[in-house]
């Protein structure tokens, strides 16, 4: 027992430098279904649930397509684990789809499309509040699949999925904020020379070409640099 877990944690460790070091967030996701399928003991398919816009809820990566189509029914109809790992801030665990009358229409249709008979959702948190990212899901074929060295273990993983996720998606608003500083900036050099106008007053058209077109800024400039073409507005 004590070297079985002093394997989990060795292989723990090596899957936490893998996960820092992949280059974006959609790669990230990726490595964390397939890191979870193939360490968690049983045959298990993964999914990670993400909360989008505060309150949207989707699956952008799974280790099998069972595993998406089960997160796709909980959405579809408003009931299921993951959904309430991620709004309950718990972990949820069905042993036997079959027998649980927790959500009976999900548990009927998933048993029914998939073949999935057991699963765990573990919400993903990552701050003292315990703001959901989202959540780790694991499906088994077989009843019963999650034991509580499993489910340890599962934690464990979560844990170590949420610090790399979180770090993904800082490092991915960066990169986007990046993006829209310069793009404006390359905008406003094109008004600039083209109307002979400073800094400011370039960035004053783009604003009010923004609010007045209801488009976001950034649109607005992406726009312009891709088309070179002058909004017809003057300079305040």
């Amino acid at each position: 027992m004590v070297a079985e877990m002093s394997n989990f944690n060795e292989r723990l460790a090596a899957i936490a430098r893998e996960l820092v070091n992949e280059p974006d967030m959609q790669h990230t996701l990726q490595r964390v279904v397939e890191a979870a399928a193939q360490n968690l003991d049983g045959e298990t398919w993964a999914s990670v649930s993400l909360v989008k816009n505060r309150r949207e809820v989707e699956t952008p990566a799974t280790s099998d397509d069972r595993a998406g189509r089960a997160d796709l029914l909980q959405y579809e109809l408003e009931q299921g684990p993951c959904l309430d790992a991620i709004w309950q801030q718990e972990t949820f665990q069905i042993d036997d789809m079959t027998v649980d009358e927790r959500y009976p229409r999900w548990t009927r249709a998933v048993t029914e499309e998939t073949g999935i008979r057991s699963s765990l959702s573990l919400q993903l948190f990552t701050d003292a509040e315990q703001k959901s990212l989202g959540a780790l899901n694991l499906y088994s074929p077989q009843p019963g699949a999650f034991d509580a060295e499993t489910r340890a273990e599962a934690l464990a993983f979560a844990a170590q999925a949420a610090v790399a996720l979180r770090s993904a998606q800082t490092e991915e608003h960066l990169r986007s904020g990046m993006d829209t500083r310069n793009v404006i900036g390359m905008a406003q050099g094109i008004l600039i020379e083209r109307l002979k106008i400073t800094p400011d007053q370039a960035f004053g058209v783009l604003s009010r070409l923004s609010m007045e077109s209801n488009v976001k800024l950034r649109e607005v400039a992406r726009r312009l640099v891709e088309t070179g073409e002058i909004p017809n507005h003057q300079p305040r």
